[in-house]
């Protein structure tokens, strides 16, 4: 391997991420703030759920309570993110952890099951739109609702967040900030990193897959008059209307499509585009167009599970049958999809780590089935 050349340091100084990041969720938070007080005051519209969000925190609460948190978090974030401000690494391991709290938090108090209805429906719209009256103008008006702009503002604090904690701890450990390799890298170990990240995401892809697939065989079944986990009236009330067939089919295809693509994260298609995506066949696919996607994907579906813990514990289920309780199994369930589609992601960002043009270390980059078995 080339030396690192002089000018190549991994010092995060020299990355504009070192300030960019912060910086944002510096914005972010203040945002936030800003917003709880402008709902406190009544300038601004409620943001969250009043009395039919799923899951949601803020349902049945008044205004003061969504506000207060609002007002809390977004404190709490300018107060973190001005300590990532300061010189390289500066507050250490706490400044990280204070990070991943901040992210933590936001995902928990303000990110609900609706987030993966919206994504849902966003990826069906665009065939199943044109065959449902009203769908579209539905799907608008949940988006530029005041409910769903407050869902996606946080959803990408989430990440924001996330990305704090990541850009912090290399700096702290002075690592590269491109590719996260610190000072004692050596070929050797990148191997043995890449052969450990292949075996963990076939697994961690497989249980994703398994998980995925739970929901649509709950959909599929509406074509034939018949509707798992729902009782009589209900199966009745569903199946008659070609309206509510289709769009339950679409989501359910949606959560085929999502399995499919997290083939992709342990496949040769993930790496080079198949051949017969004519124009791209054989390109290589970049590591952001699958990375961030699922991540956003991760989020929702994390957010779905914590929601069906929520409605859990707030309603009671002692008189409903176990039939009519599979709907909350499957549901819940979506968190550790959520948390094997996380795996399976980091898995393949680290597989797909080349060599670095910042800090001149790395392998060329590997190709499922082409990962060197390393040395014992």
């Amino acid at each position: 391997m080339a030396p690192v050349p002089p000018t190549a340091s991994p010092h995060t100084h020299e990355s504009p991420r070192t300030l960019l990041v912060p910086w944002s969720v510096l914005a972010w938070s203040a945002a936030l703030l800003g917003i709880g007080l402008g709902w406190l005051a009544g300038v601004l519209p409620r943001g969250v759920p009043d009395t039919d969000g799923f899951g949601s925190l803020f349902t049945g609460q008044g205004l003061a309570v969504a506000s207060a948190a609002a007002i809390g978090v977004g404190a709490a974030g300018v107060v973190s993110a001005l300590s990532l401000l300061r010189r390289e690494g500066a507050g250490g391991r706490p400044a990280e952890v204070a990070a991943w709290a901040m992210a933590a938090l936001v995902l928990v108090v303000f990110v609900d099951g609706s987030l993966l209805a919206l994504f849902g429906y966003s990826m069906v719209m665009p065939f199943v739109g044109w065959f449902v009256p009203g769908l579209f103008a539905a799907w608008i008006e949940a988006v530029l609702d005041p409910t769903g702009l407050t869902l996606l503002w946080c959803a990408l604090g989430t990440a924001l967040w996330v990305a704090a904690a990541l850009t912090h701890r290399r700096a702290r450990l002075r690592a590269c900030q491109s590719c996260g390799r610190g000072r004692a890298w050596s070929a050797r170990e990148e191997r043995r990193v890449r052969a450990r990240a292949a075996v963990v995401g076939r697994w961690a892809v497989a249980a994703g897959v398994v998980l995925a697939l739970l929901y649509p065989m709950m959909r599929f079944p509406w074509l034939f008059g018949v509707a798992p986990g729902m009782s009589e009236q209900d199966t009745a009330m569903m199946v008659s209307d070609p309206s509510t067939v289709l769009i339950g089919v679409g989501l359910g295809s949606a959560g085929v499509v999502g399995a499919v693509l997290m083939l992709g994260l342990v496949q040769r298609w993930g790496v080079r585009f198949p051949r017969w995506m004519v124009g791209l066949a054989g390109r290589r696919v970049p590591v952001a167009l699958a990375v961030v996607p699922a991540a956003l994907v991760t989020v929702a579906l994390v957010s779905m599970g914590r929601s069906v813990l929520v409605q859990l514990a707030t309603e009671d289920l002692s008189a409903t049958p176990l039939t009519e309780q599979l709907h909350s199994v499957v549901f819940a369930s979506m968190a550790l999809w959520g948390a094997a589609l996380a795996v399976a992601t980091a898995a393949y960002a680290v597989r797909r780590r080349a060599e670095c043009g910042r800090c001149g270390r790395g392998l060329p980059e590997a190709e499922p089935g082409r990962v060197p078995v390393p040395a014992v």
